[in-house]
């Protein structure tokens, strides 16, 4: 009789982050690509947000642990800094005794924890448990005082840190937060060709991207994307190329903000923010240069989009895993961030560059899009489970 491996997942969200797909992708690798077919995978539903994805859990035999569910917490609001911090305390008082019972019950092998990971990471403090802990840091956490005493507190109780990029990695050995042994750099498990070719065929209902040259830009329309800093250098762009576009897809709470911020700079023909999209491939298609002016980031999954449809990318030099993708400027260009003047030079390197030496680029990023496909991502994830 075959050992299974329970492995249960605990990355409750308020709002559609990337790291939801990640998560979900993260699974599918393993259910897929695992030759033995010995793992058990369970997802915790803290208070309902993984209620859409029922079905689609339940048909790859994917289980599902339920905790609470309280209607009104799910239809508030809780997009911005204070709201989303006070629900994140909700769910963490509200899960505590749940999820101890939960893992004392099941014993799974490995609990992988995405988000609010200070939940499962005080309760392994507190508690003995014959589970190892897996902490999965999905994008660029602030190592203020707090965490990091509170993560080299916890250190001996966390069997592996998982981290998107070589820089992050450097950081956490540097302030000697985590054994060195301990910490994987793993890609998200991001592209999926076969589904990305399907979806960029899809027509869009857009007269916007008729005519001219599109810029997009994609992310949530909040402080970390920097979209203000994208549209006011714009007018500096327009002003001097009257042929190009600007577009935008997210929703976040910004969005009042930079829609005011359009009308006063007299962008509202040539500047769009087109809402969330589902599918951003068709859209990635139908433009001509990627921009991304964020002030953090974790991997970049719309950067790696851009790059697989085969768009030149100008990126800020972000924290973190920016320059491991970019290179020397091999992949992409790269501008140091919010400054103007560096934008606005790379920007003119970007169009102006000889087709051979732009063609050189998007492909070379397209090679490093392979780091993030889901074989990549399982057989660096089967290093630990």
């Amino acid at each position: 009789m075959k050992k299974i491996n329970k492995i249960f997942i605990w990355s409750p969200f308020t709002s559609k982050v990337g790291t939801v797909n990640n998560v979900l992708n993260s699974a599918n690798s393993i259910l897929k690509y695992s030759k033995n077919n010995n793992f058990d995978i369970s997802f915790i539903n803290s208070f309902g947000e993984w209620n859409e994805y029922k079905n689609e859990l339940y048909g790859k035999k994917i289980n599902m642990y339920d905790f609470f569910h309280f209607e009104k917490f799910n239809k508030i609001n809780k997009e911005g800094f204070f709201k989303s911090r006070v629900s994140y305390i909700y769910i963490f008082l509200k899960s505590f005794y749940p999820l101890v019972k939960l893992i004392r019950k099941e014993k799974p092998k490995y609990l992988v924890s995405y988000l609010i990971t200070s939940l499962p990471i005080i309760l392994f403090l507190i508690f003995k448990f014959e589970t190892k802990l897996i902490i999965n840091i999905a994008g660029q956490p602030k190592l203020n005082f707090l965490r990091k005493f509170l993560w080299k507190k916890i250190s001996k109780t966390v069997s592996y840190v998982i981290c998107p990029s070589i820089e992050l990695k450097n950081n956490l050995v540097k302030y000697n937060i985590f054994d060195e042994s301990k910490i994987f750099v793993i890609q998200d498990p991001h592209i999926n060709i076969q589904k990305i070719n399907f979806l960029k065929s899809q027509k869009i209902e857009s007269n916007f991207f008729k005519e001219g040259k599109i810029i997009l830009s994609i992310g949530r329309l909040t402080k970390q994307k920097n979209f203000a800093f994208l549209i006011n250098n714009f007018l500096t762009i327009y002003k001097k190329y009257n042929d190009f576009k600007l577009a935008i897809i997210g929703d976040g709470e910004e969005k009042e903000y930079l829609l005011k911020l359009i009308k006063r700079n007299n962008l509202d023909s040539v500047v769009k923010i087109i809402g969330y999209k589902e599918n951003i491939y068709n859209y990635l298609r139908a433009s001509n240069y990627y921009i991304s002016t964020s002030n953090w980031e974790g991997s970049s999954l719309a950067m790696i989009d851009a790059a697989v449809i085969g768009l030149p990318i100008l990126c800020s030099d972000c924290p973190t895993g920016r320059k491991e993708f970019i290179g020397d400027n091999e992949r992409g260009y790269m501008y140091s961030r919010n400054n103007p003047q560096d934008f606005l030079i790379k920007f003119e390197m970007m169009i102006n560059d000889g087709e051979k030496k732009l063609f050189k680029k998007i492909v070379s990023a397209k090679k490093q899009t392979k780091k993030f496909t889901f074989f990549r991502h399982y057989l660096n994830l089967s290093k630990i489970i």
